[in-house]
């Protein structure tokens, strides 16, 4: 296994078990991680992808709640660069900051809405010259994006934790691919299955 893997597993297996534990003694702190299925709109060639994230849930027993944390969200797709067709993989990480309504007595149903900023946006290209295909892939770092996201979900709790289900939409206000005949916006939708301590 690669060492940046190692450490990227530990950091994590460390942050969630300080969260764990600090959400124990009913402080601010009421972790949520969570999985997601991205799909974006048909303007971007049919891509899809997936994501993870850790969060924090300030102000947990109230009606609105404040959500911030860490994610990371990768995207498959093609994208048009001049005349050609070129497969690719786009990596997000970044910072949400959402409000959340919660409606509800036992299952809560909530809405979210709120802000992200990516501050890392890596692509992975694989160019196909003439025709001829290729092994050969680029990276490329671009400036960091921004937008606001919206959506919907539901808290079931299950003995003293809870299952989130969720979907929404993030809509980011930068064109990241700016030698793309197709407008390539940090767009898309995502349906995400988590669990809340």
């Amino acid at each position: 296994m690669k060492p940046y893997l190692l450490i990227i597993f530990f950091f994590t297996g460390t942050f969630l078990g300080v969260l764990a534990q600090e959400s124990q003694k009913k402080t601010q702190f009421s972790p949520e991680c969570k999985v997601t299925f991205n799909f974006t709109n048909q303007r971007l060639l049919g891509s899809n992808g997936f994501g993870v994230g850790f969060y924090n849930a300030f102000f947990n027993p109230k009606r609105v709640n404040l959500i911030t944390g860490l994610e990371y969200n990768v995207l498959f797709r093609n994208i048009i660069y001049f005349e050609n067709d070129y497969a690719g993989s786009y990596h997000y990480i970044g910072i949400p900051v959402n409000a959340r309504v919660n409606f509800g007595k036992k299952v809560k149903f909530f809405m979210e809405a709120g802000v992200f900023f990516d501050p890392f946006v890596i692509e992975k290209r694989k160019y196909t010259e003439y025709d001829h295909p290729s092994t050969d892939k680029r990276v490329f770092m671009y400036k960091p994006d921004f937008g606001c996201s919206g959506g919907v979900g539901l808290r079931i709790p299950v003995n003293k934790y809870e299952i989130l289900l969720k979907g929404d939409y993030k809509w980011g206000m930068r064109n990241c691919f700016d030698h793309s005949r197709i407008a390539s916006y940090n767009g898309y939708w995502r349906f995400g299955v988590g669990f809340k301590m």
